[in-house]
């Protein structure tokens, strides 16, 4: 347990230095919080800077927390609660739950961060790269009808682990696997509650990709 506390605690602190802030901040002359949606997050730097840097976040943000968790699964001590077959993957999990729980909440930022959206790719990524495929399809098939990406973002995060189970049902600790995930989906969710009021009221706006506000 004292292996997986501090693997968390490492994950939070790299999910701090939160990307959308710092690029932001020192290239935007700017804070993405005081700007669109007020959300530091890579889809908030698209609206803010545009497209280029807000994809350029988004892929170092995902980037950043699969290197963490790969290293997680495959590493560090991979088994640290002796949970056999899906052991590294349940550990690869929740070291990148550590880095989305810092993403939302970056003690280096005021503890005002993202959405966990790509924290939440890097996780599908680290257990499993088909459930990533079927995460980014869901995805894009969700946007490319609604043009709305906090409720992509929802539906996509709450297939995690139900693609997670399908693919692991049967294996030992399979149910773990996905209770971990799940509080991802879960996480990520509660950050959106804003969203869904406004899904529920009809008054969430759609996204232009390309489009920066001055």
């Amino acid at each position: 347990m004292i292996q997986i506390i501090i693997l968390l605690a490492i994950g939070y602190v790299l999910g701090s230095i939160n990307l959308s802030v710092l690029v932001t901040k020192y290239i935007g002359k700017t804070d993405i919080r005081a700007h669109g949606s007020g959300n530091a997050g890579g889809t908030n730097v698209v609206r803010v800077m545009g497209a280029k840097w807000g994809i350029s976040v988004m892929a170092m943000e995902i980037l950043k927390g699969v290197i963490f968790g790969i290293i997680a699964r495959h590493a560090w001590p991979v088994d640290p609660l002796a949970l056999g077959e899906l052991g590294p993957q349940i550990t690869g999990a929740i070291a990148v739950i550590g880095v989305m729980f810092g993403n939302m909440y970056p003690c280096f930022h005021g503890f005002k961060g993202g959405k966990g959206v790509t924290t939440c790719g890097a996780l599908a990524i680290v257990v499993d790269w088909r459930v990533f495929i079927v995460l980014f399809a869901l995805f894009l098939a969700i946007f490319f009808i609604s043009k709305i990406v906090s409720i992509s973002s929802i539906i996509a995060s709450a297939c995690v682990p139900v693609a997670i189970a399908l693919l692991n049902f049967g294996k030992n600790y399979w149910w773990l696997l996905c209770a971990v995930c799940a509080v991802n989906s879960l996480m990520l969710i509660i950050r959106h509650r804003e969203n869904i009021k406004r899904l529920i009221n009809g008054t969430e706006n759609k996204f232009n990709l390309g489009k920066k506000k001055n």
